[in-house]
């Protein structure tokens, strides 16, 4: 098993929280608690290791659904550290890559896209947009100096195989290359990590997702 770094976790999460406008981390219960506050997800418990010690009285603890616990392992080694009633989402990869594996070639967009970027802080904003002025894709990356968060990066499913994604990908590493970051960091889906692998990124460790099931969950 890929055993992740705790301290590029820690600097993963805090951009993570930028992006999404929660709470910055904080240690709470042997890892990393973010604040989310949100109707989907309350907040989330991030552990860099797959510590039975830490996480077993953790869950155990936990009594709503939306507070997750977030683990940098695969799913058979944290489903063990879980008491009954809780369910294990569809799996993600932690990846990582230098940003030269993705500055051999220019974006390419078709005549048919167009392609806006901007800045707001610390976090640059890429958005693809078709002829009738739709979304086709988008992303965004969070600089943290010499290291960048590539987060929310997604294609219209009208638009999947066009190579928007890559495009996505290639024009902000041009910017992140310009703020002077020098190596990349991702959470990818399953989807995602073959795209992201094809560009030249790296697994670092598994990522599973788990929470508490809902009563009606329960019930089914």
């Amino acid at each position: 098993m890929l055993e992740a770094d705790p301290a590029l976790i820690a600097r993963w999460a805090e951009a993570w929280a930028m992006s999404r406008g929660a709470a910055p981390p904080v240690e709470r219960h042997g890892g990393l608690y973010i604040h989310v506050g949100q109707p989907e997800q309350i907040g989330r418990y991030i552990f860099a290791r797959p510590d039975a010690e830490l996480i077993r009285p953790l869950a155990a603890a936990i009594d709503r659904p939306l507070l997750y616990l977030k683990v940098c392992a695969p799913a058979e080694i944290v489903q063990p550290l879980l008491p009954p009633g809780w369910e294990i989402a569809t799996p993600g990869y932690m990846m990582t890559a230098p940003l030269s594996a993705m500055l051999d070639r220019a974006p390419i967009l078709s005549t048919e896209f167009t392609m806006d970027i901007m800045s707001e802080g610390a976090i640059t904003f890429a958005h693809i947009a078709d002829a009738e002025g739709e979304e086709a894709a988008r992303g965004r990356v969070v600089s943290m100096g010499d290291l960048v968060i590539f987060d929310r990066i997604r294609t219209a499913d009208r638009y999947q195989r066009r190579g928007l994604g890559s495009t996505i990908m290639r024009a902000l590493t041009i910017e992140a290359n310009r703020l002077g970051a020098r190596d990349a960091m991702l959470c990818a889906t399953p989807a995602g990590r073959e795209l992201y692998t094809s560009l030249g990124w790296r697994l670092h460790s598994g990522y599973t997702t788990a929470s508490l099931m809902a009563p009606q969950n329960l019930l089914s």
